[in-house]
Parts: C-alpha cells; sequence; structure tokens
C-alpha cells in the first residue's frame, strides 16, 4: 500500500483511505431500563469524488469552461480573502520581531500539545478508575503525562507564555480548555 522507505503521514494514509474507499455499517440501540426506544442503523461511504466517478460512471459536477458571473464574484471575493489573511498573519505574527512570530508559533503548537495532554489524562483516569491498567502502566502514565506537563510549562518559560493563554476563548461554545 505505501513504499516502505517513506514515512507515512497521517494525511497520507488518510488520502488512501479515501482515494480507495471504505464503507462503515452500524447499528444502535438506545434503552432505558431495559427497554429498546431508538434504533439508528448507520451504513456511511467514504470516498473521493473521483473515485466514485470511476465506479458510477457519471460525472458529479459538469465540467464548463466559461465562469458564469456567479462564480467569477466568487473567484473575486476568494481572491480578496487571501490577500486579507496575508496581511492579517503579518499583523498577528509580527514578521519584524521573529521573537514575537516564535512566542506566536510556540503558543499555537503548546495549545494543542496541552489539549491532547489533557484528553490523554482524562482517558488514563477512566482506566485506572475501570482497573485495566497495571500497577507498572498505571506508574509509567501517570509519570509520561507529568512529564509532558512539565516539558509544556518548561517551554511556557522559555516564551514567557501563562497557562490563560494556551486557553482558546471558542466564542459561543466557551472556552477550549
Amino acid at each position: 500500500m505505501f513504499d516502505s522507505g517513506k514515512n507515512v503521514t497521517l494525511v497520507d494514509a488518510l488520502d488512501k483511505v479515501i482515494e480507495k474507499g471504505a464503507v462503515v455499517n452500524g447499528e444502535v440501540v438506545i434503552s432505558i431500563a431495559d427497554v429498546d426506544l431508538i434504533f439508528v442503523g448507520l451504513r456511511l461511504i467514504l470516498t473521493s469524488i473521483s473515485k466514485a466517478e470511476e465506479v458510477s460512471g457519471k460525472s458529479f459536477s459538469p465540467l464548463t469552461e466559461v465562469p458564469t458571473p456567479e462564480e467569477l464574484e466568487y473567484i473575486n471575493k476568494l481572491q480578496m480573502e487571501i490577500k486579507k489573511s496575508e496581511k492579517n498573519i503579518s499583523q498577528i505574527l509580527d514578521s519584524n520581531d521573529p521573537r514575537e512570530t516564535e512566542k506566536g508559533i510556540a503558543k499555537l503548537i503548546l495549545t494543542l500539545v496541552e489539549l491532547i495532554r489533557r484528553l490523554m489524562e482524562k482517558e488514563a483516569f477512566r482506566r485506572v478508575k475501570n482497573a485495566s491498567l497495571s500497577s507498572v502502566e498505571i506508574q509509567k502514565l501517570g509519570l509520561s503525562l507529568k512529564a509532558i506537563e512539565k516539558k509544556i510549562k518548561e517551554v511556557q518559560l522559555i516564551f514567557g507564555l501563562e497557562n490563560e493563554e494556551l486557553n482558546l476563548d471558542l466564542g459561543p461554545l466557551g472556552n477550549l480548555m
């Protein structure tokens, strides 16, 4: 499936699944007090449009050589948004100050790492609570999570970032963490 000499990324793996196609079948029955109340049946087909067109023999998007006025307007809006984003990125990252640029990138990366660490920690607590880990696994897991937490703190100190700066405000959804 993949060249053994090449590192496979998540993007590569997902691309291969989409390229080849995948089918997922599932059923869920929701019950209360041992009484079945709701049945959900699911059949999901995940594939690329090019694969769907190849298998079905029909085109999902007709080819048009001359863009409509609406399409031209849409293209212009996209081009303006790209220019606006390019301008905003340089203002946000302050490309004139490499230290501030590094700090912005570090903040983004640390936020993602902290989010993943917290999710793993919650699952670790569930596994400990369910007694599905040996005492050695519990110790190794606890130490690993603690080491990640300390490394995050170390990088925060290097870039002068506070804990609150790693918690993004998601508007109506609340805070990230």
